[in-house]
């Protein structure tokens, strides 16, 4: 079976969304910087649908500074499905020194899930592969008594 060629106009294209100048000085190297971006850049979006789960991969300069965004997955209440392929597609084509994923629990817990680990090691195998800097991996929730608003991966000690 041969591989779908690539039609302008179709799904298979990516987009990826550009970063306003004045947003480029949020640097995005620690998850309350990347949870400032969440709130400020992908929240604010009209397509945004904080009552499901959103994957999101924020591309960065050397700076650490972000210059592009690109939403991988859209999925329910409670799961978004993102493989690294589909995490990476942006990232290469966007040629990005630097990387963090973020997604959102609309529960306002960011505890992670064992499929939230497991995508995360996946992610940092191949970004040492494709030497391309994984940042971080924040999932965004709500701020409670003795809870965070964000979980990082990185804080963790999950992402090296």
């Amino acid at each position: 079976m041969k591989a779908p060629r690539y039609r302008p106009g179709t799904t298979n294209r990516i987009t990826v969304t550009s970063v306003r100048e004045d947003a480029c000085t949020i640097t995005t190297d620690t998850p309350e910087n990347l949870l400032k971006f969440w709130r400020e850049i992908i929240a604010t979006q009209p397509d945004h649908e904080p009552d499901k789960e959103s994957v999101v991969v924020v591309m960065m300069n050397t700076r650490l500074r972000p210059h592009a965004w690109h939403r991988v997955s859209l999925g329910t209440v409670n799961e978004s499905p993102a493989c690294p392929r589909e995490i990476f597609r942006p990232v290469i084509a966007a040629g990005a020194y630097g990387f963090a994923v973020m997604h959102n629990h609309p529960s306002g817990d960011p505890s992670p899930s064992r499929s939230d680990e497991a995508m995360t090691r996946r992610v940092g195998e191949a970004s040492n592969l494709l030497q391309i800097r994984f940042i971080d991996h924040v999932i965004v929730g709500e701020s409670a008594p003795g809870r965070s608003p964000y979980y990082s991966f990185r804080e963790a000690g999950l992402i090296a």
